[in-house]
């Protein structure tokens, strides 16, 4: 591993070359037009700071261009781009005298005069710029800058969906194309190897998440999604929760223009198709938004799962093959608004609500072979569903002060899931019906969140942030199941295969980070606190679980600014991950005879801690190339075991239980490597390589399993003449260690054309995902050793996907768009739920 992290490296400062020709960042341009560079800037060392806040609110400006002009040739020499808080910096500047001008959109831009560097005047504050807002409407306004696809910060990832032409039908297709993060056939999310991450839709929490990752991903569209952020080292203001990092889901959403726009959307498919209208309303201190979808979709699957015992069970192998099909349909509905207090506070309200309704068919044939050579088949036919309804409800309050960047922001948050399971399931021996089930499962899971923020500037190169904030979990299920048998007698209630119980986790926290800027660096660094109490009451089997513990989670981020739009970073950073409810539940879930899941209630969270150094170049050709050094360490931490049944009951025979312990201790070391830039002026090409050694080591269970894992995409993209475009995009999953043994490779791919329409208000793109094959396949390979080092079990777990689809989608904008008012930096609440189990099958 230490030899490819060095030549992966080497390869990586061999390709600094291209960028060291370019001398200064192109700045942005919202209306007037600048003369190009056409050769080369002395450089010197010289720096000019300042900051820019809107006129009227006095709230900072971020992403406005700055440009450095020389008055004596008249031409642009350096520019920079504002941060969150609205300063920039532009440094190496060679004596002279220039003209500092700013532009951003919905601003007339504004310039300052005879700014002199040299003669003893190396740095130059030049002090807070305000801009006002522009009566020209947006079709009036020629936007020169773009969006890359990808783009590196100093904590995060951003990956511009809306710029990929081909997204997908769903998230979890967005998802696999961002850099770090690798999706299985299922829809399970792993960010740099891990599976413990925090998903977020539009910087806070959501009840269909906390519920499943998985589900909550296929019901968002992928035309929704503006961007995708990933942010592996999490400062002290995010909750600790997710030892990997988090992901923020980010949808499309425009307030910030007056009047009324809107968009629709619509995408056929053989496997999946949504509808989606938005609109947005803005007039004076009022803004409006809402938005209606609906989406369906028809998966099929096979799974077969092939288990081969020691000489010492009574059993030789079993074999099961799974068939399945899932339709899914959920509606959407989201609405919000904020309304401006005074010129410096306001108050914004929102409700997203989605309503899902699933149903499952599936068909499971069971072969046992035993060791005398006898057998048993039994076929298993089921009819599952689920539906219910799930909403997040959120009040902000927030106030900006005089001085630009001060700030107090007041939060409140409800999220309330319900569900309710209705299972049938039909035994068949001998192709005669023998016995029937029936299990009903009500739950109910809510989530009240408040939390108070604040940021304090000191001088103009530091600030202060504080908050508290305090997050209330309950949730409580019962599961009812009822046996007939034989089938033809009346359903009888099993009281030992009822499950019924109630869970609280309260999570109360505060933190304090300190931010300063000084010359070519920034720092950021923070404490947070964070007390968790736990109760669970597994009422069902008598036990419960009780936890209260206090921990205290660091971060650090170092950057510097180098020459030619070179930046380097390094990032320390303290997380948690607690154990899911599920994870904890101790009731044996045998609807599956062959393949029980039990969780265990005496699971204790655990702690991880990350290091991450990074570089990120930017050329003023479009080319940039972003990488990453990264090591992660999770002690205690908690693993999936796979044990076989050892006894001589016979109905027991056979059976395969997988449960939950804290036995590992994992870290994972490796390199993110991406890069894109442009080829024959109009084509662009991006890829992303996450390569790393995974190293996982148990003592209580005597084993020690490690490997390199990789996963790679590519995306190519042309625009032709006519407003015609092409994608090429594909990912690659390598192979995976887990504790117990492997999961093997798989790809996918897709193709996509568009043609903008309605003078490009409006776009239709036809797609078409892995057409040379109809399934993709990725198979888990287990073993399991005794106390003697002896193989008891070996287990081969196939699960085949239907991916292939044709897909035909249609966009279009709608509504006069005058940009008079500045978007409000909407506060967010940011929860992060608990750990789920890393390896779900169709068992």
């Amino acid at each position: 591993m230490k030899k490819t992290i060095l030549l992966a490296v080497a390869g990586l400062l061999a390709a600094q070359a291209p960028f060291a020709q370019n001398s200064g960042a192109k700045p942005a341009n919202s209306g007037a037009v600048a003369p190009a560079v056409t050769q080369p800037v002395p450089r010197g060392g010289g720096k000019i700071t300042g900051t820019i806040q809107d006129d009227i609110t006095k709230a900072p400006v971020e992403f406005a261009s700055v440009a450095l002009v020389n008055k004596a040739t008249g031409k642009i020499v350096d520019g920079s781009m504002t941060d969150d808080n609205g300063r920039f910096t532009i440094t190496g500047i060679a004596p002279a005298t220039y003209r500092v001008t700013v532009n951003f959109l919905g601003y007339v831009a504004q310039a300052v005069d005879n700014v002199i560097v040299g003669d003893g005047k190396d740095e130059i504050n030049i002090g807070v710029i305000s801009l006002k807002t522009s009566a020209k409407t947006l079709s009036e306004v020629s936007v020169v800058g773009e969006k890359p696809l990808i783009e590196d910060k100093i904590d995060r990832m951003v990956y511009n969906a809306e710029k990929d032409i081909s997204p997908g039908a769903t998230a979890a297709d967005v998802m696999a194309k961002v850099p770090g993060l690798s999706v299985d056939l299922e829809g399970n999310v792993q960010l740099r190897g891990s599976s413990n991450i925090r998903v977020l839709i539009n910087n806070k929490p959501s009840a269909v998440v906390a519920s499943s990752v998985a589900d909550a991903l296929q019901q968002i569209p992928a035309d929704q999604i503006k961007s995708v952020e990933v942010i592996t080292s999490p400062s002290a203001k995010y909750d600790a929760e997710g030892t990997a990092g988090i992901i923020n889901i980010i949808l499309k959403k425009d307030s910030s223009v007056q009047g009324l726009t809107g968009n629709i959307s619509a995408n056929v498919g053989n496997l999946n198709s949504n509808a989606n209208v938005g609109l947005n309303y803005r007039k004076g201190k009022v803004g409006l938004n809402t938005t209606l979808g609906y989406a369906v979709s028809d998966m099929h699957g096979k799974n077969i799962i092939v288990s081969d015992f020691g000489p010492s069970s009574s059993i030789s192998s079993s074999s099961q093959q799974i068939a399945m099909n899932r339709v899914a349909s959920s509606r959407l509905l989201q609405f919000g608004a904020d309304y401006g207090l005074s010129k410096s506070s306001y108050l914004a309200a929102g409700i997203r609500m989605t309503i899902p309704d699933v149903s499952f068919k599936t068909t499971q044939l069971t072969t046992n072979t035993f060791s005398d050579a006898s057998y048993s088949r039994n076929t298993r036919v089921g009819s599952n569903g689920f539906d219910g309804i799930n909403y997040d409800i959120n009040l902000d309050y927030t106030k900006s002060y005089k001085k630009p960047g001060q700030e107090l922001s007041v939060l409140g948050l409800v999220s309330r899931n319900t569900r309710n399971n209705e299972n049938f399931m039909d035994l068949y021996q001998n192709n005669q019906l023998t016995q029937q089930e029936q299990n009903i499962n009500d739950a109910y899971n809510e989530e009240i969140t408040a939390q108070a923020d604040y940021t304090h500037p000191i001088g103009k190169a530091q600030s202060l942030e504080v908050g508290t904030k305090a997050i209330w979990r309950y949730a409580e299920s019962d599961y009812r199941f009822l046996l007939a048998s034989p089938a033809s007698s009346p359903f009888v209630l099993l009281p030992e295969r009822t499950d019924m119980f109630t869970y609280n986790q309260d999570v109360l926290s505060s933190y304090a980070m300190y931010g300063m800027k000084l010359n070519k660096y920034n720092l950021k660094m923070g404490l947070r606190y964070e007390y968790t109490q736990v109760e669970g009451d597994f009422i069902s089997n008598g036990t419960t679980v009780e936890q209260e513990y206090h921990n205290l989670f660091p971060n650090l981020s170092v950057s510097r600014n180098l020459k030619q739009n070179q930046t380097i970073k390094f990032n320390y950073s303290r997380r948690v991950q607690r154990p899911q409810l599920s994870l904890l539940n101790p009731y044996e879930n045998v609807s599956n005879p062959n393949y029980v899941m039990r969780g265990n209630p005496n699971l204790e969270a655990e702690l991880s801690d990350s290091y991450e150094l990074g570089f990120s170049a930017f050329s003023k050709s479009g080319a940039s190339v972003n990488a990453s050094l990264y090591w992660r360490q999770t002690n205690n931490a908690i693993q999936t075991l796979i044990i076989p049944y050892s006894g001589t009951n016979p109905d027991s025979v056979g059976r395969v239980t997988t449960t939950f312990g804290n036995v590992g201790k994992e870290s994972f070391s490796g390199l993110s490597l991406s890069g894109s830039t442009k080829f024959l002026e109009k084509g662009k090409i991006g890829s992303n390589v996450n390569l790393f050694h995974a190293s996982i080591q148990s003592g209580s269970q005597q084993l020690n399993r490690s490997g390199i894992v990789y996963n790679t995409n590519l995306n190519v993209s042309y625009n032709f003449n006519k407003g015609f475009s092409a994608q090429m995009a594909g990912t690659y999953n390598s192979s995976q260690v887990t504790l117990q043994g492997k999961m093997l490779p798989f790809a996918v791919y897709n193709f996509a054309v568009r043609k903008e329409v309605l003078n490009k208000k409006g776009n239709i793109t036809l797609g078409v995902t892995t057409p040379f094959q109809k399934y993709v396949t990725r198979e888990k390979i287990m073993k399991t050793y005794n106390s003697e080092n002896l193989l008891v079990l070996d287990q081969t777990n196939g699960m085949s996907i239907k991916l292939r689809q044709v897909k035909l989608s249609f966009n279009y904008q709608f509504g006069k768009q005058d940009a008079k008012a500045k978007p409000r930096k909407v506060k967010k609440v940011t929860n992060e739920d608990a750990k789920e189990g890393e390896e779900n099958s169709m068992q």
